[in-house]
């Protein structure tokens, strides 16, 4: 198992075969899981993760049975999410979820830079998770937190990873906020609808280019 030490904290490292995320991985659906109902799409549906972090969500969406491509641009987390997905390939039960999922690493507001001229298919999804503060509620225990943000930092800008869903034609973005955080995109851009959790909520936006 692929570990990183931060300082004086516990190691991170990327399990998907921990016994209570499994135990969600078997109870997937648009109820139980605002996520896919924010994706809304059947199972079969290409999403565009921008920003991938752990890879968590992304691997929800691959047990409905989305194809996701998770884009990472810290060398450090993609490696270690490189590694959680090598050994959950491992595992039967998930081996069919991993071969829904792709790992790739750099700049997802920089599209052009991972794929060239054009996507090489059409997402019918983009779904941007920026890293939430830590004061912010979070799914994950404050240090792995800490620890999350000492490589990628806290409070990026949305506008980017927006733009480039929008100006690569994909015609939906889902953007993860805290539940009663209130951010503005730069440009003005408004939600068509949100989806409310207890500490989280989706914000959807329908894109035109």
């Amino acid at each position: 198992m692929l570990c990183d030490q931060y300082r004086e904290k516990p190691a991170l490292c990327v399990d998907y075969t921990g016994k209570g995320f499994l135990q969600r991985l078997k109870k997937i659906t648009p109820k139980s899981e605002l996520l896919i109902k924010a994706v809304n799409k059947k199972p079969g549906g290409k999403v565009l993760d921008m920003t991938a972090g752990l890879g968590l969500d992304a691997f929800v969406l691959a047990a409905y049975g989305h194809r996701v491509v998770m884009v990472e641009r810290s060398r450090v987390v993609y490696l270690l999410v490189k590694d959680g997905l090598r050994r959950a390939a491992e595992q039967s039960a998930l081996k069919s979820i991993v071969a829904r999922l792709e790992l790739v690493h750099g700049d997802s507001t920089v599209l052009s830079s991972l794929f060239g001229a054009g996507l090489p298919e059409r997402f019918d999804v983009a779904m941007i998770d920026p890293m939430f503060d830590t004061r912010k509620k979070s799914a994950l225990p404050v240090g792995a937190m800490q620890m999350l943000q000492g490589f990628l930092g806290s409070g990026a800008d949305l506008q980017p990873f927006f733009d480039a869903a929008r100006d690569a034609g994909v015609p939906r973005t889902v953007v993860k906020r805290p539940r009663l955080d209130r951010y503005q995109l730069s440009r003005g851009e408004r939600p068509v609808y949100q989806l409310m959790g207890r500490s989280h909520r989706w914000d959807i936006f329908f894109n035109h280019s």
